[in-house]
């Protein structure tokens, strides 16, 4: 291909990236739908002009600018994925977004008053992420706005005017980028000429209120089918924008009061005067109407799905608009009596199992953040007090106990074995630190962020934009202590409250004790025993969780001590206490977020599958299985339950013909069973005498069970016991991830070894040579294959997302999310090679798989049967509760 010659046809390789067909063309370049290879999707090829590119100086300003466009991160705004040069041909890879644009929308005709609100409203949103990362649009148009066929709206081309300054002209007026000057000079016009800013006409220098003033002309547009400025050429359109007035009458006669406010306040040259932000601007048009105008607001129009109120004392049911308490609560006093309120998540959502808080509002109560979970994956949601709904915080995949800064511009989380951090506006996020299996984080006002990365460490701090880590505390082995988690800071932060638990009572933190460190001398001391999970709350109390019920006490932060007995906080606001866990959040305003009953121990269900997709039930009543393996004849399962008391598991095998249980292990510490080669004995993680490790026990229950005593600490789950019975494969979680070989015989062959860092969750092949594993903390990254001998070589297995792999003769097995049963045929002599992977049985989202690194499914050793297990209520939540004003109905004996 030429260079001179842009234009490419179907079949064209740019990089990785195969042409389809062309999407359109215009000032800032040429656009083609195109395949990506390495990805297995369709993109957006955005060519750049052939002058563009070959000016390296601005080439070079372009890709700077592209870098910080790529930033954004937010489900109204088209993401650039990079840049891909070719043969001569520079080009920019987008986001390829579905349906018509709004300006085709327009040209059938006005858009009809809520329909116009709602698109309007999915604007704002996707400037309000931008503006707040300093990003204006400068080119917003109805030509730059995708509607989706999912009735989703994305903006286009953030930015690009302003990154490809120097483009050429076209004559038509209300489509074409109209650019004077170099962006770096003065005097420079960069925009669609009927809908840039005064200012922008100018050449002025412009900031987020020229997106404002777009935003009014776009809203004016679907309202009334025409531009707010015309002309027949471009300065007869410039001209009207800085001299002509609006035809206001042209609007429906049902438009708002507010709303036509709001457009005169956008399209105001005054920039004094103009809103300055965008989301003030949308507040605005969310009040009720007046007398002055007819209609119905856009509050009430939008769709009643996700928030109901219930005043405090009231019997009645009062549902709000979507967004409307959020809004209420940005312009109103917090009540000085409680008011309820709930937040409903969306179809298929729901609240997961966690040993982690599932929520966080920011200090000033204005925006809550959760841990939503759909088909067994997880993300963070994000729902500020100014948007009608929730937005999915990109790059949070599988993040556990999100906690926000001080100023609430940030979310702390972790995810994938690391503490990360995200802004609010969205983005990518940041990785801090390790932490592989993290237990709780708070970030403190001199921009520290305090974690414990580990089941059984210590408390860590490290610098919020990242740098060394700082040993805060380490446990008192000689007292017992096992852990420091969950921290939590004290008022003016010179304290720090944190959990410690035993090695007595390794799961049971309804014995644990809370304690406090000093953050100035270092020194620690216990201020509660018996509860976990403390937090101070404003005006003198503290908060903490015993036997699954949030208790408040009176405490003196002064002189760090309790100033009275603890009582029940949720069954006197309203709450339903009678099962699971109970994980809240407050805010210094007054207001309470909180989860209640999400897991209750309904248990789960033993499934039996054949490779024709027919299941059975086995006859055993619902209960808390963690774990099912096959034993080598296929007659028996063994696995481990737990108690739903908070007490670690126990390991039972069960007989399937006689359909007769026995009780393995009576210590409330048998978890993840797996058997030997001869089905004669199964290996488990276990706890025993505060020591853990691997125990081995006789399947029939004979005899004692032996520690085979190989790793040194930390907590091991085995996986799978080799074909020539002298291996065991342990994934570790502690004091790091990875998955280790661990002999069966004590002597001479070189003791454990750690054969994959990072890894949870792997089998051996069946001559040894091979080991499968999956990558991420929760066993669910993708699955790939290397020799266990070190040789070089890695084969990945997936090509989407799997885990917890089962190699059975001559295939590898691996689950999906939801529990969808995927396989591969592969081959290990002379070398390794494997098939395509292909669907076995899909579980369509009815199977646990959060048990990682604990295998929550098997296969038979003939290849024919699956073991799975059902899920019952453990992950049922799917509302938060919101209390504005809680404090108000507390029993006086815990007011300060």
């Amino acid at each position: 291909m030429e260079n001179g010659d842009l234009s490419l046809t179907a079949g064209t390789k740019l990089g990785p990236y195969e042409i389809l067909a062309p999407l359109g063309a215009g000032g800032m370049g040429e656009v083609y739908r195109a395949r990506d290879a390495k990805l297995n999707r369709d993109v957006a090829i955005k060519v750049l002009p052939e002058l563009f590119a070959a000016d390296a100086e601005r080439l070079a300003r372009f890709q700077r600018e592209a870098q910080v466009l790529a930033s954004l991160n937010h489900p109204q705004i088209a993401a650039i994925y990079g840049l891909v040069e070719s043969s001569g041909v520079e080009a920019l890879v987008l986001e390829l977004v579905e349906g018509e644009t709004l300006a085709e929308r327009i040209a059938q005709g006005p858009l009809p008053v809520d329909e116009a609100l709602e698109v309007a409203r999915q604007i704002a949103d996707a400037l309000e992420a931008a503006h707040e990362r300093g990003i204006v649009h400068r080119d917003l148009k109805p030509a730059n706005v995708k509607l989706t066929p999912a009735g989703k709206v994305k903006v286009l081309d953030f930015g690009l005017a302003k990154a490809m300054a120097g483009d050429v002209s076209s004559p038509d007026a209300t489509q074409s980028p109209t650019i004077t000057a170099a962006a770096t000079q003065a005097g420079v016009v960069i925009g669609t000429a009927a809908y840039m800013s005064p200012e922008q006409a100018r050449g002025r220098a412009v900031d987020k209120r020229s997106d404002i003033w777009s935003f009014g002309v776009v809203v004016y547009e679907m309202l009334t089918g025409r531009t707010a400025f015309e002309g027949e050429t471009i300065s007869d359109t410039l001209a009207a924008v800085l001299r002509a007035d609006v035809d206001w009458s042209a609007l429906p006669p049902e438009t708002p009061a507010s709303v036509r406010r709001v457009l005169k306040r956008c399209l105001d040259r005054d920039l004094k005067t103009r809103f300055h932000d965008v989301a003030d601007a949308w507040i605005a048009m969310d009040e009720a109407p007046d007398a002055a105008g007819a209609g119905t607001s856009p509050a009430a129009s939008m769709p009643r799905r996700l928030f109901a109120v219930w005043p405090a004392l009231a019997a009645a049911l009062v549902v709000l608009a979507a967004a409307g308490w959020f809004r209420a609560l940005s312009r109103s006093p917090v009540p000085a009596t409680a008011t309820h309120l709930s937040v409903v998540l969306p179809m298929g959502d729901q609240l997961p199992y966690e040993d982690n808080p599932l929520l966080a509002l920011s200090r000033d109560g204005r925006q809550l953040v959760y841990v939503s979970e759909r088909a067994g994956s997880t993300s963070l949601v994000l729902r500020p007090f100014g948007a009608s709904e929730g937005r999915v915080i990109e790059g949070t995949a599988d993040a556990t106990d999100p906690f926000f800064s001080p100023d609430g511009r940030w979310i702390g989380f972790f995810a994938d074995g690391k503490l990360k951090k995200v802004a609010v506006g969205g983005g990518l996020p940041m990785v801090l630190a390790d932490a592989p299996n993290p237990r709780g984080g708070a970030w403190l006002s001199d921009d520290r962020i305090v974690f414990s990365p580990e089941y059984t460490s210590g408390l860590y701090a490290v610098p919020a934009r990242g740098g060394k880590e700082e040993v805060l505390t380490k446990p008192d082995a000689g007292r017992g202590e096992r852990t420091h988690r969950w921290p939590a800071a004290l008022p003016g932060e010179k304290g720090l409250l944190f959990t410690v638990g035993s090695v007595k009572s390794p799961s049971n933190y309804d014995q644990a004790e809370i304690h406090v460190l000093d953050l100035a001398t270092g020194k620690t001391r216990k201020v509660l025993e018996g509860g976990s999970m403390a937090r101070y709350v404003p005006e003198g109390r503290l908060a903490f969780l015993r036997n699954n019920t949030l208790l408040v006490a009176p405490f003196d932060p002064k002189r760090v001590a309790l100033t009275g007995d603890a009582a029940p906080v949720l069954e006197k606001l309203g709450g339903d206490t009678s099962g699971g866990s109970a994980y809240a959040a407050f805010a210094a305003d007054g207001t309470l977020a909180f989860v209640l009953g999400a897991w209750a121990p309904a248990g789960r269900t033993l499934v039996l599958v054949d490779r024709s997709g027919k299941s059975t039930d086995v006859p055993l009543s619902p209960r808390l299985f963690e774990a099912a393996r096959f034993s080598p004849d296929g007659k028996r399962i063994a696995f481990s339950v737990g108690s739903g008391g908070g007490q670690d598991d126990d390991v039972f095998v069960y007989d399937i013909a006689p359909n007769v249980l026995t009780r393995l292990t009576f210590s409330n510490t048998g978890l993840s069973p797996v058997w030997s080669p001869d089905g004669k004995s199964i290996a488990y993680g276990a706890l025993v005498g505060g020591r853990e490790g691997i125990w081995v026990h006789a399947a029939n229950g004979s005899g004692r069970e032996e520690a085979l005593d190989h790793l040194p600490g930390g907590i091991e789950i085995p996986n799978a016991w080799s074909d020539d019975g002298h291996t065991i494969v342990v994934s570790r979680v502690s004091p790091k991830v990875g998955v280790w070989l661990l002999p069966v015989d004590r002597p001479a062959e070189g003791g454990a070894r750690e054969v994959q860092p990072g890894a949870s969750g792997a089998a051996l092949s069946p001559d040894g040579r091979w080991l499968a594993y999956a990558t991420g903390q929760f066993a669910l990254g993708d699955v790939y294959v290397e020799a266990t001998d070190g040789s070089p070589g890695k084969w990945q297995i997936t090509t989407e997302r799997g885990g917890w792999p089962i190699w059975r003769g001559k295939e590898i097995f691996f689950l999906r999310d939801g529990g969808d049963i995927w396989s591969v045929e592969v081959e290990t002599s002379p070398t390794f090679r494997a098939g395509t992977p292909r669907s076995v049985y899909r579980g369509e989202g009815r199977y646990s798989i959060r048990t990682a690194p604990i295998y929550p499914w098997d296969v038979s050793y003939d290849g024919q049967r699956f073991a799975l297990l059902r899920s019952g209520q453990m992950t049922a939540a799917n509302r938060i509760d919101v209390v504005l004003g809680w404090a108000s109905e507390l029993p006086s004996a815990v007011r300060p």
